[in-house]
């Protein structure tokens, strides 16, 4: 318990400090616990601290935005079912993350701007080898070779990472319109790929590949700066205004598709009411009277219900009607 000093106490502790009789020096010694070990926790200034990539729905919402579009556009391009699927979000070393790949691999190594800032995309051996081979035409139940890919294959490869690379940065242009992923190099050595600083923080994105019976990830690499740059944009920023802007841009597409489907139109100038016998005796020549008014409206039929009351006649040497009343949807 703290022991508070008199004034008479605190004055004879003035004078001996002034007198010298109190060394400084010996008075920790003389303090509860001075001869216990103090703790001293290092902390290197020089090294990144990691990002914290959790509570961001920004993110993970432009990731379930990337792994459809990804699904769509590399099914459509290699002529085989690919399913693609967010997997996780972690922070790494950038060191650890380069030993963690193993060949056959490809990697593809990209300038990220405006930031200038490096990032990767990588993909395993096994599933890029049977999408190769659905983009040949093969039927996918070969055996996978365990080798590098050949120059010939990674440039078919890159090629089709080009569909990769254009829907990620669709994807980020949520954030900033001036995103863009420019491709410096591909590589299927990891040891090369080393574009940063082994001990760099990065964040990697992974999302789970499936094409036919085989398996494996996709990785996007980027450096901290990326996430630091975006951060405030990923927690909260671009959410409200990407559900007012992308849903009003989404329904006027919607309705723009919908105003171009084809429907059958059909006047109906008269309708009668015959026995089933009298149909079956109908022959070439047989006259069926009409019980409808010509001078008066006819009903206008949209794919079977009445839309809209009509004027029978003739317009430009053609037999045309002409809409008199839109018919109210509870009739």
């Amino acid at each position: 318990m703290t022991q508070v000093l008199s004034s008479e106490e605190i004055d004879a502790l003035m004078q001996g400090l002034e007198e010298g009789a109190i060394d400084l020096e010996n008075v920790d010694e003389d303090l509860p616990g001075a001869a216990e070990e103090k703790k001293v926790t290092p902390f290197f200034f020089g090294q990144k601290t990691s990002i914290r990539v959790g509570a961001m729905p920004g993110l993970d919402l432009i990731n379930e935005h990337l792994a459809s579009q990804l699904s769509f556009k590399l099914s459509q391009k290699v002529g085989r079912e690919v399913h693609v699927q967010p997997k996780t979000t972690t922070n790494q070393i950038f060191g650890r993350f380069l030993h963690g790949l193993d060949p056959p691999i490809f990697i593809s190594i990209l300038r990220v701007e405006p930031t200038q800032a490096m990032s990767l995309i990588s993909i395993d051996g096994d599933v890029m080898y049977h999408i190769l081979e659905g983009f040949f035409g093969g039927s996918g139940e070969s055996e996978r070779p365990y080798r590098n890919f050949s120059t010939f294959e990674m440039k078919v490869i890159n090629q089709i990472m080009d569909v990769t690379r254009e829907q990620i940065e669709l994807s980020w242009k949520k954030l900033d319109s001036s995103f863009k992923l420019v491709l410096t190099r591909w590589e299927n050595q990891p040891q090369f790929a080393a574009v940063m600083p082994l001990d760099e923080t990065v964040f990697l994105i992974s999302f789970a590949v499936e094409v036919g019976d085989a398996e494996g990830s996709l990785t996007v690499c980027y450096p901290s700066v990326i996430l630091e740059l975006f951060k405030q944009q990923l927690k909260v920023g671009f959410q409200q205004k990407d559900q007012v802007e992308g849903s009003s841009a989404w329904i006027d597409a919607l309705v723009h598709q919908l105003g171009m489907v084809s429907l059958r139109v059909s006047p109906v100038v008269s309708s009668e009411v015959m026995s089933v016998q009298e149909m079956i005796d109908l022959k070439k020549g047989d006259i069926i009277t009409l019980s409808h008014d010509l001078s008066k409206d006819i009903t206008v039929e949209v794919e079977g219900k009445t839309k809209f009351l009509a004027q029978a006649g003739i317009a430009h040497g053609k037999k045309a009607v002409r809409i008199t009343q839109i018919v109210p949807e509870d009739k």
